[in-house]
């Protein structure tokens, strides 16, 4: 429970931050000898501030120091920005803070900003190192100690485990873009042919990564509705007609049907919907709409056949054309909408929803441009957007950009949405209506194997609906598991908890290979390769010098695999062998002779996992005969 101590409400009305309070060492003091400032995150969340905090505290209390941490505030989603941990540096400092900790890269740019500003406060940067805002280039500090942890022992640890733990079909999935990524990669590889040669195990390696330009991965799908035919409908199923809108068809008794207006006529705006039953002896208020005066509702089919009807008032407008893209396998970096658009009519002096075309295959949209400024747009970054019009016609002139990443090429048979996406964009898709005696029955996706990509629709079964496009990681990792690959890891990418959610489709088993902390409350997470951010801390601590990089590795025990350890035997309390009751030496279930081999080889240098350059071919750094390296690029 948090403590509200009344001076710290002034402290808080002077750095214009919340920030948490934790408890101190082994005495109680109005100043703290180590500090950490967590990312936003909480001292209790089972990933990097909570390992960063038990080095400091295991630290204090073995050196009678005190310690706190303090907690900016951050919204999920959001950057921790540079002001608060300035802040958060200078109240440390002023509380005479002999050490200061910071977890992670949110903190390299503060490292070299604000560090050398404390000349007498030490840093311990982990997982990171001191750049500047726009340049990430190194630039130590003489305050500032580096904890950098070895990515290339790390993820051959990862690579020998899931070989040993007895997988053969493995994958890896990666970013170009990330050094740290790059790293764990190579040595996933090498782990695993290390491990394949040992055994004499034929292993196969899927290895991707999802932002590499020469990436043989199609990122395509084909949504499509599926009709039936009426009469073998298992319900009772009524025919409904919508005039001015969208939503004809025959639908089973209790569907529950949107409907859209179509759009205005010139001089007219939308006033409200009028019903009226087509079955004999029905009242037209059988018909049951949501709200009769919203441009978007509701129809609960039942009661009757009928007719829904838009009616329209007449009113001052205006056109406003909407530029279409060219479709036609661009080669520019940029593409505007053509003046060939398509044209609405909006009322004069008032607001109008305008949504730009889905892009071209390859590009994303970027901004808005209009013949009547850049005042008129409430958010001119943004694909749909509110405009404001005044008494002239408008032409919007939606701009597309060449997408850095993979975009998503999505087609939609019999009916409209189709165009290019990225992740988190929202695709709505609306089924052409069925031709006589055939009704809408549900909406099916395949990718480009032919298998179901595990879009999760609005609502399947309704002809108009939507969803928020997959990220681009699981994608590639589905298709991973989809060819047979069992256990992937994803270890240095941003991305990579994506792989998690790419196991969510299968009802067979697949795993992932967690990396950075342990991610076994994930679930489907085979085990996890740790940098454990607590031991590199501890170990910093105890051996500061300013300026200057800490290896973390197995040589220090700052790495490790989940699930396994070095000791054969469990030990009692006087670090002698345990017995159970009948004098038997109790062994670790966690114990495999090969890994604590390996490790205690890669603890004492015996030989060193090869580093290879972003870009470079990846069996550069494969050796033996038993692992099958498949690379995915064109």
């Amino acid at each position: 429970m948090k403590k509200v101590i009344s001076i710290l409400l002034a402290v808080v009305l002077v750095v214009g931050t919340v920030f948490a309070l934790a408890g101190c060492g082994k005495k109680a003091a109005d100043s703290y000898d180590l500090v950490l400032i967590t990312d936003g995150g909480t001292i209790t969340d089972k990933s990097y501030n909570q390992s960063a905090w038990d080095g400091i505290k295991a630290y204090g209390d073995e050196n009678n120091m005190t310690y706190r941490y303090y907690q900016p505030q951050r919204e999920e989603g959001e950057e921790l920005s540079l002001d608060s941990v300035k802040n958060y540096i200078d109240l440390a400092a002023k509380g005479g803070a002999k050490y200061i900790v910071l977890p992670g890269e949110d903190f390299a740019v503060a490292a070299y900003e604000v560090a050398p500003t404390y000349s007498d406060v030490n840093f311990v940067l982990v997982d990171a190192f001191p750049h500047s805002q726009d340049d990430d280039t190194l630039r130590m500090q003489q305050n500032v100690m580096c904890i950098s942890f070895n990515a290339l022992q790390a993820g051959f640890l990862a690579g020998y485990s899931s070989v040993v733990d007895g997988h053969t079909k493995l994958g890896f999935v990666g970013s170009i873009n990330s050094a740290k990524s790059v790293d764990y990669g190579a040595g996933y590889v090498q782990g695993a042919a290390f491990a394949a040669d040992e055994l004499q195990k034929p292993v196969t390696l899927d290895y991707a990564e999802y932002d590499n330009p020469k990436l043989n991965y199609d990122y395509s799908f084909t949504i499509k509705p599926v009709y039936r035919e009426i009469s073998k409908a298992t319900k009772k199923t009524f025919k409904v007609k919508v005039e001015g809108g969208y939503g004809s068809g025959v639908y089973t008794d209790g569907s529950n049907v949107k409907i859209t207006c179509a759009g205005c006529p010139e001089g007219k705006v939308f006033d409200h919907w009028e019903t009226k039953s087509d079955t004999e002896g029905v009242k037209d208020r059988k018909v049951n709409i949501s709200d009769k005066n919203a441009w978007e509702m509701n129809l609960l089919v039942g009661d009757c056949d009928c007719t829904i009807t838009a009616v329209f008032a007449d009113a001052e407008t205006i056109p406003v054309t909407i530029g279409n893209p060219d479709y036609e396998a661009p080669t520019v970096n940029e593409l505007k909408g053509t003046m060939q658009g398509e044209t609405y009519y909006a009322p004069k002096n008032g607001d109008f929803w305008a949504e730009a075309p889905a892009a071209p295959s390859g590009f994303i949209f970027d901004h808005w441009e209009s013949d009547a400024g850049e005042e008129i747009f409430e958010h001119i970054d943004e694909k749909g957007t509110t405009i404001t019009t005044g008494e002239a016609a408008i032409q919007l002139t939606p701009v597309y950009v060449k997408s850095e990443n993979p975009t998503f090429d999505v087609t939609v048979e019999y009916g409209t949405g189709s165009g290019s996406y990225v992740t988190g964009d929202e695709v709505k898709v609306v089924a052409d209506a069925p031709k006589d005696g055939y009704m809408f029955y549900k909406w099916e996706n395949i990718d480009n194997q032919g298998l179901s990509t595990g879009i999760e629709m609005e609502n399947e079964y309704n002809y108009t609906t939507q969803f928020e496009m997959v990220d681009r990681f699981a994608s590639l990792a589905e298709s991973m598991y989809d060819e047979g690959v069992d256990v992937v890891f994803g270890g240095g990418n941003p991305l990579s908890d994506s792989i998690f959610m790419a196991t969510w489709e299968f009802d067979y088993p697949v795993y992932c290979f967690g990396y950075g902390y342990d991610e076994s409350e994930k679930g489907n997470c085979l085990a996890s390769v740790v940098n454990d951010y607590g031991a590199a801390v501890k170990l910093a601590l105890d051996k500061y010098k300013g300026g200057s990089m800490l290896s973390a590795d197995c040589s220090n025990d700052c790495i490790y695999v989940t699930g396994k350890t070095l000791d054969e035997f469990q030990l009692d309390e006087d670090g002698n062998i345990a017995k159970d009751k009948d004098g038997k030496e109790i062994k670790n279930e966690g114990y495999n002779a090969n890994y604590a081999r390996i490790y205690k080889a890669l603890k004492e240098n015996k030989f060193a996992v090869k580093k290879i350059q972003s870009g470079k071919d990846i069996n550069s750094v494969r050796s033996g005969a038993c692992l099958t390296l498949n690379y995915r690029v064109k």
